[in-house]
């Protein structure tokens, strides 16, 4: 269960399950997840929490990258919403064992480059990925927040 520079590289398309999403697997350790290889999924449901407009009279364009090893996939581009978004795009990644940390980013998307909004490292090892709601930050301050959902076999 849980929740998260330059121009990034758009990442590749995730694979959209239909199914319910579980909010992750209760009575699993996150210790266990650190050790889990195969099937991992991150939904990104939603951010909050930042700025509502990205320069004079631009609303900010929000999309947010996921990254774990060498795989990334990047949500759609919710165009004028704001600080506020919700995605509820579901991820399929092909874990490794010992994989323990998720990258996430959320962007603003311009026509010549995307801003920075905010990131953070989620480490899989932590029992604290149960809460679901991950602050971001830039620049070491706290820019708003993603909320993930994980689930896995």
């Amino acid at each position: 269960r849980g929740t998260v520079s330059s121009m990034p590289p758009r990442g590749k398309r995730g694979q959209k399950v239909d199914k319910g999403r579980q909010r992750g697997k209760r009575g699993t350790a996150a210790k266990d997840l650190a050790d889990f290889a195969g099937v991992f999924k991150v939904t990104v449901v939603s951010i909050s929490g930042f700025d509502e407009t990205a320069g004079f009279m631009d609303k900010t364009d929000p999309f947010v990258t996921v990254k774990l090893g060498d795989e990334e996939f990047c949500t759609d581009v919710k165009s004028n919403a704001g600080g506020e978004a919700e995605f509820n795009e579901e991820f399929c990644f092909d874990k490794k064992e010992g994989a323990d940390n998720l990258r996430v980013t959320v962007w603003d998307d311009d026509t010549l480059s995307n801003d920075l909004l905010g990131d953070r490292n989620v480490d899989l090892d932590d029992e604290s990925i149960n809460k679901g709601e991950f602050e971001v930050t830039k620049d070491g301050k706290v820019t708003g927040k993603v909320v993930l959902e994980f689930d896995w076999d």
